[in-house]
């Protein structure tokens, strides 16, 4: 077996590496679509701004059994190391695991990570390996759909309205895509809060530093991507203090995810998440009306946003952990 870097000029390759981590995801969340193609195919020359990314695998007999993907920010938290690392159900119990293991501390050290951080599903086997590779738990997250018809719309009818009579002086509006200009600073300010905001157990992170050119790069990254987003943002006196965004697969109606949702601190108390929540559901159910389900992440320890999606509707369906590995 060899540990191979994905060379992303080969297009075979890559799309049988896109293949067989597909699979592994259908495997471990059949109730998820697929992943998207066009982010692991289509966009491979198009990495995400702001990260440097690299893809590892493990070929056996001419075949790609498992792999690595690591992503690392070159513009904050410099010394954090995100890991996903997968290996094939008949390759599995067969070293693979700790040799692909193995090379992403190689590449954290290379690249001056002290810090990898990776996430396990459900109660499977992932737990014991990242506890058997020296890993400590770091925070439990819970993923939770909203799906048509959980609560019923006049029950969110009413739900906005109670919201509003602490929102006095705030207005809403909604936009497709990428951020107005005239309030991409404000949603700069908004994003770069977000490491800071919201728990992170005890994974080691600073504050990101988000500005204007990096929300235009990532917004021409996820055009690369193919992803249509909506979005609603609560405003006062002109300046955007909260919003919340809705993605959505290419080729994909019925299922979108639930992305972030901040409101600005000085702002808080209003129910301004439940409102722009509440504003783009409508908006987006407007838009594409085969929509039947949303899917979200949050902390466990993230109690507020939890209770604002548990009234809205969405409902846990799958608990998974994260786990952090400090190198000497």
């Amino acid at each position: 077996m060899d540990i191979i870097r994905l060379d992303t000029s080969d297009r075979a390759l890559v799309e049988e590496h896109y293949a067989a981590l597909n699979q592994i995801h259908l495997d471990q969340t059949p109730d998820l679509p697929g992943r998207c193609r066009e982010q692991w195919v289509d966009a491979i020359d198009h990495p995400w701004p702001g990260e440097a990314t690299e893809i590892w695998t493990a070929v056996e007999g001419g075949r790609i059994v498992g792999g690595i993907v690591l992503d690392m920010s070159t513009r904050d938290n410099l010394t954090l190391m995100g890991l996903e690392l997968w290996v094939s159900k008949e390759h599995r119990r067969r070293g693979v695991g700790r040799a692909l293991h193995a090379r992403a501390v190689e590449r954290a050290r290379a690249n001056g990570r002290t810090t990898v951080v990776g996430g396990c599903r459900g109660e499977g086997p992932g737990h014991a390996f990242a506890e058997a590779m020296g890993a400590t738990w770091a925070m439990n997250e819970v993923r939770r759909r909203w799906e048509a018809g959980t609560v019923p719309d006049a029950d969110l009818d009413a739900l906005l309205a109670e919201a509003w009579t602490h929102a006095e002086g705030y207005e809403v509006v909604t936009w497709r895509d990428g951020v107005p200009d005239a309030l991409v600073n404000d949603a700069a300010y908004l994003e770069g809060r977000m490491l800071i905001d919201i728990p992170m157990g005890d994974i080691p992170v600073e504050k990101e530093e988000v500005d204007v050119d990096l929300i235009r790069a990532k917004d021409a990254a996820l055009l690369v991507r193919k992803r249509r987003r909506f979005n609603a943002g609560a405003l006062h006196q002109g300046r955007l203090v909260a919003y919340t965004t809705i993605a959505f697969d290419h080729g994909i109606g019925w299922h979108g995810w639930q992305w972030m949702t901040i409101a600005h601190p000085e702002h808080r108390g209003h129910r301004l998440g439940t409102i722009v929540k509440l504003v783009n559901l409508a908006f987006v159910r407007a838009e594409v009306p085969e929509l039947r389900a949303l899917d979200t992440w949050n902390s466990e320890e993230n109690r507020h946003m939890i209770a604002i999606n548990e009234a809205v509707g969405f409902r846990a369906r799958e608990a998974t952990a994260d786990y952090k590995l400090e190198l000497a």
